[in-house]
């Protein structure tokens, strides 16, 4: 099955060859946002999780996050929920860090950076609160609020995120 750009891509030059001129910032927000739908409704869920991860990790992306957030609290898809927010804010927490020593020491442009992509990590830490509170997961809620207020005093990387669970061998 192609990728989701192909798909795009394709969805994209149909349209602007029915119309005969390129489309519209609007026309373009359109149809993207009909294919995610298509996508979501045939179940394409991994897929669109590694999308928004590699589209959207480190910041942007806020629609289709909320979009496929609220799918799957609605489908109670508890691992999916953990799957697609779990990779967003690690990857959005450890872009904060990258600006965070450099805005401490006063570097105009790396204090405007940080506090993006600490907008973009508390918008990720938000959405999955809310997912966690829909589905009744009240314990990982609390530790998420624990987790955000680490980030929120600006510890450590390794401390802010949870440890990954040990693999289990074969």
């Amino acid at each position: 099955m192609p990728s989701f750009s192909v798909e795009l891509e394709r969805l994209w030059a149909r349209r602007a060859k029915e119309l005969g001129r390129g489309l519209t910032n609007e026309e373009s927000r359109e149809i993207n946002g009909q294919l995610f739908q298509a996508w979501i409704d045939a179940g394409r869920i991994d897929e669109l999780i590694r999308t928004i991860l590699a589209n959207f990790g480190r910041e942007g992306g806020l629609q289709e996050i909320i979009e496929l957030g609220y799918h799957l609290r609605e489908s109670k898809d508890e691992a999916h929920i953990h799957a697609l927010f779990r990779g967003l804010i690690s990857r959005r927490v450890k872009a904060f860090h990258e600006w965070w020593p450099r805005a401490t020491q006063g570097h105009v442009g790396c204090m405007r950076e940080a506090a993006r992509a600490s907008a973009e990590t508390m918008d990720a830490y938000v959405e999955y609160f809310i997912s966690l509170d829909k589905l009744g997961l009240l314990t990982e809620r609390e530790a998420l609020r624990e987790e955000m207020k680490r980030f929120q005093a600006r510890e450590t990387v390794k401390s802010v995120l949870p440890k990954a669970p040990a693999k289990r061998g074969d």
